[in-house]
């Protein structure tokens, strides 16, 4: 009888001990390509690893920063998640997210073959706390036919904003004959921060000074500033996509009733689908002083309440692994590791992109409390006035001067 028993406690540690181990994945469902892309890595993680580490991938619907926070405060967030480059330091400083150093030198995983400026992305006072899945960086859209029809060459890396304004002033035209332009040579976001930085950056601003304090008050900042709001308020060669019955950049680009945007590589997919007439090009960003152009980005992270850490690093390295070239092959998008972009680096539509991301801006507002959500939404609204006329440039930088402590303590 003992023996019996001494056998079946044997079996049952053994049992335990040799477990699979369940890693969740959690993730915001942007789109049923995504989630599929996504769950077809996982399927090939979990066939490699049968019997030791199993991922579940668990997409959270709805307001997912809102429930994640919520997940994070119970103790039942998943083991890896997503994080937005433009919020993830707020999570950061919270101290509720693991430091991946430590995994990182335990598991060999190479950082060299990651993009500088998307691994700097998700650094948080010296220590890596997410690591970059895909990335995306903002280039010109154009419009071949609209280009031909006015007889200007096609946009190239050596614009600058000068070529911009001459191009989008002769692009600007009444087709029609009713004295006044139904196509534009532009369409702008008028309250997007994010839209305005690479100008501010091209005229050699900044958006932060070293000690976080805002940086919009400097003339170069300003410089960039006047000259993405004068391209609607001066020359007039500039509309939002509101202005002619569009919902953002890529309908009015698809609708042709404008012949540039800057837009990013979301907007190859929706162009294909929806407008697939329109003969397009890219081509980088025109610049002033310096090249810029904004980076967004997404990593994958481990919460500090995760009992399964070693099992979630395995995972998330498969997945920015052999996992990333099942999920930006299946979805299209732009891995962050050098060694998978090769494949692209003559592709004439995503080598701009490419091109982009080594003098990228990640699409962050650094702020001694790691929140910007409250400065962000603030500089917008001023935005949307000085695009409006309702308020001079000089009056929204000087209120943003005045209440941006306040906006980011």
């Amino acid at each position: 009888m003992r023996s019996k028993v001494f056998l079946t406690v044997i079996l049952l540690v053994a049992a335990l001990t040799f477990s699979e181990v369940v890693v969740r994945l959690g993730g915001w469902p942007s789109s049923p390509v995504e989630q599929q892309a996504l769950q077809a890595a996982v399927d090939e993680f979990n066939k490699e690893h049968a019997g030791q580490i199993k991922i579940v991938y668990e997409p959270i619907p709805g307001n997912y920063r809102v429930k994640l926070t919520a997940m994070l405060s119970a103790g039942n967030a998943p083991d890896i998640f997503y994080l937005d480059v433009n919020w993830a330091e707020e999570f950061f400083s919270k101290g509720v997210i693991e430091p991946l150093d430590f995994y990182i030198k335990m598991y060999k995983l190479d950082l060299n073959d990651f993009y500088p400026n998307l691994l700097n992305a998700f650094k948080y006072k010296g220590h890596i706390y997410g690591l970059p899945k895909d990335f995306s960086t903002l280039v010109l859209f154009y419009n071949k036919k609209m280009f031909d029809e006015v007889g200007l060459p096609y946009p190239n890396s050596s614009w600058t904003w000068f070529d911009l304004l001459y191009a989008a002033t002769k692009l600007t035209r009444d087709t029609n004959g009713d004295g006044k332009p139904d196509v534009w040579g532009l369409a702008l976001y008028p309250n997007a921060l994010n839209r305005v930085i690479p100008f501010i950056l091209q005229a050699g601003g900044e958006v932060v000074k070293e000690d976080l304090s805002t940086a919009l008050g400097e003339e170069e900042a300003i410089e960039g500033m006047k000259f993405y709001f004068d391209l609607h308020n001066r020359w007039n060669v500039a509309i939002a996509p509101s202005d002619v019955g569009a919902g953002w950049l890529g309908d009015a680009f698809g609708k042709q009733k404008v012949a540039m945007v800057m837009s990013g590589p979301w907007m190859l997919g929706f162009l294909k689908e929806n407008f697939p007439e329109v003969d397009f090009g890219v081509a980088e960003l025109p610049h002033l002083k310096k090249r810029a152009t904004m980076v967004y980005t997404v990593c994958y992270a481990i919460p500090k309440t995760s009992k399964h850490k070693k099992e979630a690093f395995i995972a998330m390295k498969f997945l920015l692994g052999k996992g990333m070239k099942i999920f930006t092959e299946k979805l299209g998008v732009l891995p962050s590791r050098k060694s998978l972009a090769e494949k692209d680096k003559n592709d004439s539509i995503k080598k701009a992109f490419y091109a982009g991301v080594k003098y990228a801006y990640p699409w962050k507002i650094p702020t001694p409390s790691g929140i910007s959500s409250k400065a962000i939404d603030e500089i917008n609204t001023r935005f949307l006035k000085v695009w409006n006329g309702e308020m001079t440039l000089d009056q929204a930088v000087k209120e943003i001067i005045e209440n941006y402590n306040s906006w980011v303590r």
